[in-house]
Parts: structure tokens; C-alpha cells; sequence
């Protein structure tokens, strides 16, 4: 007798663990996570100035940074990677200065930019277009044609998001063939030129020198980032 109840109350325990045991897999199930996974991607950000200028003793500009952020984490490069690895601390940036392409971009020889093709990024965020001519260069397709051309250069045949801004500065003109390549390519556009109309995101009153002046200060190297980040974390999800 005393057998036969540990007997029955051993199979109880087993049975009630059993049923616990499933309990605690069916909540556990990976089936029901709901999260999605986060594939590493690789942003480049084509800019200039504003992106990142060497010390330039001669305009009293001492930093290695964005122009004129107070210091390097403070630049929207800086903010924008921030946002970018707290996504996903595998995603790449590439920054990059391409000043050369908006002055020449009729004429550049692309393979100058065969690093910026060889880091194989799937993202491309367009922020520049300060130093192309207005009168010059105004609602001038070649520029829509360039761009184009940069890009597919950049891909080298495989698919690529592409994201653009309007200048800080206003500049119809470029707002224009920007405004008409986002139409024809579907790729986002996102509006910069109104910050450049308010003192307050620059930083006129740190610079004797107004060229360097000029450029977006923290609020707007921050206001920026916040822009450009409200369009890209959605395709980083893509």
C-alpha cells in the first residue's frame, strides 16, 4: 500500500510538471516573439562643409568637424551615427566631404570617389548642394543627370536606398533638380533650407569670419540630424 502511493503520487508530480513544462514552452514559443530582426546596413553620407572641414587657420576655423558645431560629437554626423548604432550597434556610416563634385560635377572623373564605392553602402543620404551655383547652375538638368550618374557609380549595379536633402542655405535652384529627382526616383526628400533662414541655427555670433559663421551651430546641426534620422530609421528596417 505504502508502494502504491508513492507510486500515485509520483506519476501526480509528473504529470503536474509535464503540464507546467508545456505551459512554460508554449509561452516561451519563439513562434509568438513579435520583434523584428534588425539586418546591419551601411549609410553613407555624401556632404560637405557641413559634414566635416579641416582646421583652416586662415578663416579661424580650428575643429575637425562639422562647420561650426562647438565640438565633434556635436556636429549632425556625429548626432546622426548616434541614432543610427542605438538602432543597431552593427549598422556601418561613412561620412564624407564631396565638395569637389558639387563645383565640378559636370566635368569630375567619378573614380576620384572608388573608396566611397568600394565601402558598398545600401543607404545613400544626399546633404549637399551649398556650394553649387545659384545663378550658374539654377534648374539646370545636368545637375539631375550628375547626381543620377554619382549614385549609380556608388551602387555599381546593386540596389541602393537613396535619401536627399535641400541645402541649409536656400537655394531654389538646387531645390528644384533635387525636388525633381526625388519625383522621377522615388527617393525621400527632406526639407534643410528653412532652418538656414533663422540666425538660430547658426553660428554668426562665434565667428568673426561669416562664411564659417554662417554654418549650422549645435541647435542646428542638431535640428539636422533629428530631420534626416525621422526618414532614415524607417529604412533601416527595410
Amino acid at each position: 500500500m505504502k508502494y502504491f502511493k508513492m507510486t500515485y503520487r509520483s506519476v501526480y508530480q509528473s504529470g503536474l510538471w509535464t503540464v507546467l513544462l508545456g505551459s512554460v514552452l508554449f509561452f516561451c514559443n519563439p513562434k509568438e516573439e513579435t520583434t523584428p530582426v534588425k539586418t546591419p546596413k551601411k549609410v553613407l553620407i555624401l556632404g560637405n562643409s557641413i559634414t566635416w572641414h579641416p582646421p583652416g587657420p586662415e578663416i579661424k576655423w580650428f575643429g575637425n568637424w562639422g562647420m561650426a558645431a562647438t565640438a565633434a560629437e556635436k556636429d549632425f554626423l556625429s548626432l546622426l551615427t548616434k541614432k543610427i548604432k542605438e538602432n543597431n550597434e552593427q549598422h556601418e556610416v561613412l561620412g564624407r566631404n564631396v565638395y569637389p563634385f558639387e563645383r565640378t560635377y559636370e566635368t569630375i572623373n567619378l573614380t576620384e570617389f572608388e573608396d566611397l564605392k568600394a565601402f558598398k553602402a545600401d543607404i545613400i543620404i544626399i546633404r549637399f548642394g551649398e556650394n553649387i551655383s545659384e545663378t550658374e547652375r539654377a534648374a539646370n538638368p545636368q545637375l539631375q543627370v550628375a547626381v543620377k550618374a554619382f549614385v549609380e557609380y556608388l551602387a555599381d549595379g546593386r540596389p541602393v536606398k537613396v535619401i536627399l536633402t535641400t541645402p541649409f542655405w536656400t537655394n531654389p535652384g538646387v531645390n528644384q533638380n533635387f525636388l525633381a529627382l526625388s519625383e522621377k526616383n522615388k527617393w525621400p526628400l527632406i526639407p534643410l533650407h528653412d532652418l538656414g533662414l533663422a540666425n538660430e541655427n547658426m553660428a554668426l555670433e562665434r565667428f568673426e569670419n561669416i562664411s564659417v559663421g554662417r554654418h549650422p551651430g549645435d541647435l542646428g546641426m542638431e535640428r539636422i540630424a533629428t530631420r534626416i534620422w525621422t526618414v532614415l530609421a524607417n529604412e533601416l528596417w527595410v
